[in-house]
């Protein structure tokens, strides 16, 4: 101890090598079963083993573990000659208060991070879970994920899609309409009111579009020829007059700015997208042109007032 204080490292004479030994084996077969030859391997990768073992010995480690309680199956023909370790006795308890206070934190985060993020603590749940034995801690982390009924191979394939902006076709299954095939140029994935979507150039209907990633079933082609024609835009000036927290799109602008407002010009491919965040923004915004979109918020919201009038 001594030696670390002074140094501030650690050293092999600061733990008891056999112990540590045993538990970087007890790790190693968490992840998969391994032969004698794949535990040695992780032993001689290790910062401070960095060395082989004989097959007694390991066996001798492999009894260490079975005598703290861990049900492990011997290395055999049947198995490949692999130690499987089948259950352990080091498990987390998470208790409801810890839990509660996990998925408040996720749930306030999630849609405000990096998709890739996202997947990464889904992938850190996940590992929990295998170690967690309470049910209701079980099904409180699998409730919480943002990623809940999303094939993740579909995820991962329109990530990659969406990374070299790739002209693809896919299956959707409209809640409206019901399977149909959508082209498009994929652009990003991203959150919106809770729900995870693919956005980009919607070659089937000739504008900029989302779609909810857990209603695409299948990726059918990818366009090696990407051609994107007639796609209309419209462009928006706007005044925003409480600032506070306000962050621009790309595809917004700052043209003027004072102490109490600024006027903003958007040049946008999907109307309903911009009319719905400009319906967000409410009373803190007005626009002024084209009187065309002005005229359309003004029949959107007049309907809104009607449908409250019969209620």
């Amino acid at each position: 101890m001594q030696e670390f204080l002074t140094n501030n490292t650690v050293s092999c004479n600061l733990m008891s090598l056999t112990g540590y030994r045993t538990l970087v084996i007890l790790s190693a077969l968490i992840e998969s079963p391994m032969s004698n030859e794949e535990i040695n391997e992780c032993l001689l990768n290790d910062q401070y083993i960095q060395e082989k073992f004989s097959n007694d010995t390991l066996r001798l480690y492999i009894n260490s573990l079975r005598e703290v309680g861990c049900e492990i199956i011997g290395a055999n023909k049947s198995n490949n000659k692999k130690y499987e370790l089948i259950s352990h006795p080091f498990t987390y308890e998470i208790p409801k208060s810890q839990l509660k206070a996990i998925s408040k934190l996720y749930k306030s985060i999630y849609d405000k991070i990096d998709i890739k993020e996202v997947i990464l603590i889904e992938k850190f749940f996940e590992k929990v879970l295998s170690l967690v034995k309470s049910q209701d801690a079980k099904e409180t982390l699998k409730n919480i994920s943002a990623l809940k009924g999303i094939n993740k191979n579909i995820l991962n394939d329109l990530l990659l899609h969406c990374k070299n902006k790739n002209q693809i076709v896919f299956t959707y299954n409209s809640p409206r309409s019901g399977e149909k095939q959508i082209e498009i140029v994929a652009d990003e994935i991203s959150f919106k009111s809770g729900k995870l979507y693919l956005w980009g150039d919607n070659l089937t209907h000739k504008q900029y579009s989302y779609f909810a990633v857990d209603r695409i079933l299948k990726i059918c082609n990818i366009k090696l020829l990407k051609t994107k024609e007639g796609f209309p835009s419209i462009k928006v000036t706007y005044e925003l007059y409480n600032n506070n927290g306000y962050i621009p799109l790309a595809s917004e602008k700052i043209i003027e700015e004072s102490d109490n407002k600024l006027v903003v010009e958007v040049d946008c491919e999907n109307e309903f997208s911009l009319m719905q965040r400009l319906l967000y923004l409410a009373d803190d915004c007005k626009i002024l042109q084209p009187q065309e979109f002005k005229d359309k918020l003004l029949a959107k919201l007049m309907t809104m007032k009607e449908n409250y009038e019969t209620i």
